[in-house]
């Protein structure tokens, strides 16, 4: 029987990347997409997709009530971080299925603070981290911080590396910080201050159901996508990134799902990053929804992580006996404008994970 998935934020680079995903799982789907957007509406991959408005709106719930009933949706599938919140908070409303971890773990892993200081109560690898409470307060506050050559500064709630980079000092840490404020309506209190970490870089893409982990795969970002633009030389959302199977970093990503939640249920994507001497810290779970590069982890593996979520929310079997379902040495590489293209590493003529890590300024 046909099941009618909305994805929400559809026409944007992660919803179609998560529709491109499930058009090519076994499932038998029919996949509505909405935006706030209009000009994403119309890049949409969906079959159908609709014009709603912004999740903080009051009209939010009764336009997308609409659709659900207008369309017979059988479940929402939000795909990014404001729908996330939303939706958690309104699914008792909802007359549709949703999947998402329990309301207190979203509210707890968009907020990199508050995750910080429960992840830091467990003893997990993190690097040392504080909040700001005024631009006045941020000498004070990384002077509590162990010394280090640079510290990376961050809105504590938000996605896409958005206010982010990395200074040497309190002066520019204050600088970056005000510009912020001044031109684009953040607040100090906003932002968080890190020791940086220099090394390698991790995400864990993941779908759970009752507390049991169904499968889970780990990718390396080598490069970044238009790195060089951005004053950090970073962002979250990789050029080109590679699948690898090191038991040391899932074992962390693992018992961090475990620590924000008894029983995991839905996508935790974890990002970690190493540090001088490589060890991994995980820095943040992206909750709720799937990464960007969610087409890497779907197209390498045995498994297609989108549908296993779909197959769990629907209660359907999954039959997976090896929930770490990694491939090692698949490719994702991404350009504007093009289709994301995964490859095996020995069909790319020279080459070298290790040469576009030291291009990209990781150890």
């Amino acid at each position: 029987m046909t099941k009618t998935l909305l994805i929400l934020g559809a026409g944007g680079g992660g919803g179609n990347n998560l529709i491109r995903s499930l058009k090519q799982s076994g499932l038998d789907l029919r996949i509505l997409g909405s935006n706030c957007l209009s000009h994403a509406v119309a890049k949409s991959t969906a079959e159908v997709t609709y014009l709603l408005p912004e999740s903080e709106s009051s009209e939010y719930l009764p336009k997308l009530l609409g659709v659900v009933d207008s369309e017979s949706v059988d479940l929402i599938i939000p795909n990014n971080d404001r729908e996330v919140a939303m939706i958690s908070k309104l699914r008792g409303e909802l007359p549709c299925r949703v999947f998402l971890p329990d309301h207190e773990t979203v509210l707890t892993c968009q907020d990199k603070h508050r995750f910080y200081q429960v992840l830091q109560s467990i003893g997990a690898k993190m690097s040392p981290s504080v909040s700001i409470s005024g631009i006045s307060g941020i000498e004070d506050a990384m002077s509590i911080l162990p010394s280090s050559d640079r510290y990376w500064v961050r809105p504590r709630r938000g996605s896409g590396s958005r206010g982010a980079t990395w200074v040497r000092t309190s002066d520019q840490a204050r600088k970056w910080i005000e510009l912020w404020v001044d031109l684009r309506g953040y607040h100090a209190e906003d932002f968080q201050i890190s020791v940086f970490l220099p090394g390698r870089d991790y995400n864990f893409q993941s779908v759970w159901k009752d507390g049991q982990l169904i499968v889970g795969s780990l990718v390396e970002r080598l490069s970044y996508y238009m790195g060089a633009t951005r004053l950090s030389g970073m962002a979250s959302t990789p050029e080109i990134a590679r699948t690898l199977h090191d038991p040391r970093a899932i074992n962390n990503a693992i018992e961090a799902i475990r620590a924000v939640s008894k029983v995991p249920n839905g996508s935790f994507n974890v990002d970690m990053k190493g540090d001088a001497n490589g060890d991994m810290h995980i820095t943040e779970i992206n909750i709720g929804r799937f990464p960007m590069i969610t087409t890497l982890h779907d197209s390498s593996g045995e498994f297609n992580c989108a549908e296993s979520y779909v197959r769990c929310a629907f209660k359907m079997p999954n039959n997976i006996l090896n929930p770490i379902d990694i491939k090692e040495g698949f490719v994702l590489i991404r350009e504007l404008d093009t289709e994301p293209l995964v490859i095996h590493e020995k069909k790319i003529k020279g080459f070298s994970a290790d040469e576009l890590r030291k291009n990209s300024g990781f150890i």
